[in-house]
């Protein structure tokens, strides 16, 4: 390790402190690797920095440094004479690796620079995505890097999917399914493979629904699946039996979170049903991942995870009343909340 336990006060304490120190440069490590495309070019056998410089567009000399970094983490490993070959850790990074894309994709600029402000958000700076100069202004004006959040996160909901998969879970509601803010509808796909009565909605902003059509076409779906842009703080596609809010509420405030399942309510049918996907904090006081997903929320969108009794306060005013809670937990902390549609 770069810092030694000692530094900290020795001893199993000293070296977790001293691991988590190492953290800031084991992501960029990690993420430039993965930006380049290091680990696709050493597919075909070793490479000095310098060769594997031209090839992946990069500079020799940083590369070169990042490289020596990578060893130190085993990500990479180098002989006598001065070549680059990839670790089995390094192969997770290859391109269809279950790896590949998710460290270009979520430590990519903004969600780097958010969470390097956490101190400042603790000391009382508000964050708002929607704000000139927030998350969202920044990837309308990168596509490159909003293309590498969507596909990160389009690797994610896949997990997701292949965990409900595997579960067995079917939704409460059926008929017109509507998957607000459902990007190239993953999901959506799922539950109507599930279902081959119901229809679907694909609903997101434009920019967000680019790959939507050739992945539907894809899966088999495209004929049963309707493609509608728009704002879900404005208003969503109304007629739905089941609408899907999945990883949707915890980017919001509880008032902004409301708004958006308020919307939901106005456009459902009487007695249809809204299913929550969401890493759920836990109810006691036991460790979770979910508390550092939480801070991923609070720097980078002002958002926040929250317990079950918290969804249950949230969307109570808003008309809907919790009838199932299905634990998904195996991969990530995901749990399905399924509410129904009281009169207003």
């Amino acid at each position: 390790m770069p810092l030694h336990a000692a530094m900290f006060g020795g001893g199993a304490e000293g070296e977790r402190v001293a691991r988590m120190f190492e953290g800031l440069l084991m992501a960029e490590v990690l993420m430039t690797l993965d930006r380049f495309g290091v680990a696709d070019a050493l597919a075909a056998g070793p490479r000095t920095a310098g060769e594997l410089a031209g090839e992946v567009g990069a500079s020799a000399d940083p590369l070169g440094r990042v490289l020596a970094a990578a060893s130190v983490y085993q990500l990479v490993r180098r002989d006598g004479d001065g070549r680059y070959a990839l670790t089995g850790a390094g192969e997770l990074l290859r391109a269809g690796s279950p790896a590949s894309g998710m460290a270009a994709g979520f430590l990519g600029p903004p969600l780097w620079a958010a969470a390097g402000g956490l101190a400042e958000v603790v000391g009382g700076r508000k964050v708002d995505p929607a704000a000139p100069g927030g998350i969202y202004e920044y990837y309308g004006r990168n596509p490159d890097e909003a293309r590498r959040f969507a596909r990160a996160m389009g690797q994610v909901t896949g997990t997701m999917v292949g965990e409900l998969a595997s579960s067995g879970f079917r939704p409460l509601g059926s008929g017109r399914i509507v998957d607000v803010g459902g990007s190239r509808g993953t999901l959506l796909a799922h539950l109507l493979r599930g279902d081959p009565a119901a229809t679907g909605v694909l609903f997101d902003r434009a920019e967000a629904l680019t790959t939507a059509p050739e992945f539907l076409a894809s899966a088999g779906v495209a004929g049963r699946a309707d493609l509608v842009t728009g704002d879900f703080m404005q208003e969503v596609p109304a007629g739905g039996d089941l609408y899907v809010l999945s990883q949707i509420l915890h980017n919001w405030d509880d008032e902004r979170a409301r708004v958006i399942a308020g919307n939901c309510h106005r456009a459902s049918r009487p007695g249809g049903h809204l299913l929550v996907i969401e890493y759920v904090l836990p109810d006691g006081p036991e460790p979770s991942g979910t508390y550092l997903l939480d801070l991923i929320m609070l720097t980078s969108l002002g958002g926040r995870e929250r317990t079950r009794a918290q969804h249950e306060a949230l969307l109570g005013p808003c008309g809907y009343r919790l009838v199932r809670d299905t634990p998904l937990d195996r991969v990530l902390p995901w749990r399905i909340l399924e509410f129904q549609h009281q009169p207003g």
